[in-house]
């Protein structure tokens, strides 16, 4: 059994998936994803000017914010777009469609496809991976020569708002310790040329209710696996003391581009 297989992983992956799965306001406290998903499009555009890509696949894709972006700008692309909870997936569908567009549940860090693509596009998924070194080179292998994958995933520096609250108030803190540029630097796969871009963002809440109230929304409420449940006497501490201090929550956001190595390969 792998270090992605154990039953430990396995259940994670089941509670992350519930959550997005019952995450029915997801559209609407969803603020940094549409801005993640609109900062990578920006990229994928630049990146594939001169090579528009003909199979596409998403994964991650959520609601479809992402999924939308790609199908516009690649009308005749074939693109797969997938997603671990099959909630996710039932919206998408709401309000996305197309001759070239299919939906696909799918555990990301174990793809079930048959590739090769010549883009695999994600926005805010990669932060979930139990591994994401074994992840990303399943999925760079699924890619064509001169493949491009591009992701976007939360960084060191993430939430620390509230990290330093919880620290200052002695209160546990379930928010991961996301990893920094020269860790995920260290992760691309062999075979292709990887390079990571760090864009900051800065999301104003008007409380720390409204701050945990819209990661719960958005399905982004499962805690760090070694965590333990703050006290409600502790959360309300914790809470009050990022009430007097704190207007807003930053997320370092990493943009990652990985081409694979081919005959012509792009500079």
């Amino acid at each position: 059994m792998t270090e992605a297989d154990t039953p430990e992983n396995i259940l994670r992956r089941n509670s992350i998936a519930a959550r997005f799965d019952a995450a029915e306001g997801y559209d609407a406290a969803a603020h940094i994803q549409r801005r993640c998903a609109t900062a990578l499009m920006e990229r994928i555009r630049t990146a594939t000017a001169d090579h528009a890509p003909a199979s596409i696949l998403e994964f991650g894709c959520g609601t479809g914010f992402l999924t939308a972006r790609l199908a516009d700008h690649f009308p005749q692309a074939s693109l797969l777009a997938t997603d671990l909870a099959p909630g996710m997936i039932a919206r998408a569908r709401q309000h996305l469609s197309g001759e070239t567009l299919r939906f696909h549940v799918m555990d990301a860090e174990h793809p079930d496809v048959s590739g090769p693509f010549d883009l695999i596009a994600s926005s805010l998924c990669l932060q979930w991976f139990s591994s994401r070194p074994n992840g990303l080179r399943r999925l760079c292998d699924l890619l064509a020569p001169q493949g491009w994958l591009m992701v976007t995933t939360l960084l060191q520096g993430s939430l620390d708002e509230w990290k330093q609250t919880c620290l200052a108030e002695g209160a546990p803190c379930g928010v991961p310790d996301y990893p920094s540029v020269r860790t995920v630097e260290a992760e691309w796969p062999t075979g292709g040329m990887g390079s990571w871009e760090v864009l900051t963002l800065h999301d104003p809440v008007d409380s720390a209710r409204d701050f945990l109230r819209g990661l719960r929304q958005i399905g982004a409420s499962v805690p760090r696996a070694d965590s333990t449940p703050a006290g409600i006497a502790a959360l309300r501490r914790t809470m009050r003391h990022f009430d007097r201090t704190h207007s807003s929550v930053t997320y370092q956001i990493g943009i990652g581009t990985f081409v694979k190595s081919g005959e012509g390969t792009r500079p």
